[in-house]
């Protein structure tokens, strides 16, 4: 038995870190969208829109917003488009602020609801692009495979 001190490379190695899970990445950021789809389903009421302000605008894209999310959190995890479309609709929403809203209330809440959706949509298709090679960082026209089991 040895009476030294313990060097760094007497202990054991520390466990390995676990792999990143782009699915749970795939599910957080499109769940976050399901909110989002929900505030601005409420927001006409919550928020007291004017008569004047369009509610069926957030109403309806507030609903497709949270379907198409929860498509994603539901197992559509490969189904990068579909985050790509929310993104597509977030921008809608931020353009709504400046040519359907008619009061500061509604355009606040759109510009502000469109950013937070395109952001939470690109980070969703960019986990599920990155692990099927098809991220910004891969050469043109090479596609990785995807690890087995995958």
């Amino acid at each position: 038995m040895s009476t030294r001190d313990p060097r760094p490379g007497d202990w054991p190695p520390a466990a390995p870190r676990p792999a990143h899970d782009w699915r749970s990445d795939t599910i957080g950021m499109s769940g976050l969208n399901v909110l989002a789809g929900i505030w601005l389903i409420i927001a006409p009421w919550v928020l007291g829109y004017s008569s004047r302000d369009p509610r069926w605008n957030d109403v309806v894209f507030g609903a497709i917003v949270g379907i198409i999310a929860l498509i994603r959190i539901s197992g559509a995890y490969r189904e990068e488009w579909l985050s790509w479309l929310n993104a597509l609709i977030a921008v809608w929403i931020f353009v709504a602020a400046f040519t359907v809203d008619h009061t500061a209330t509604a355009s606040w809440n759109d510009v502000i609801l469109g950013v937070i959706v395109f952001i939470l949509a690109l980070a969703s298709a960019d986990a599920t692009a990155e692990m099927f090679g098809r991220h910004r960082s891969a050469p043109p026209g090479r596609r990785a495979a995807p690890p087995a089991g995958i």
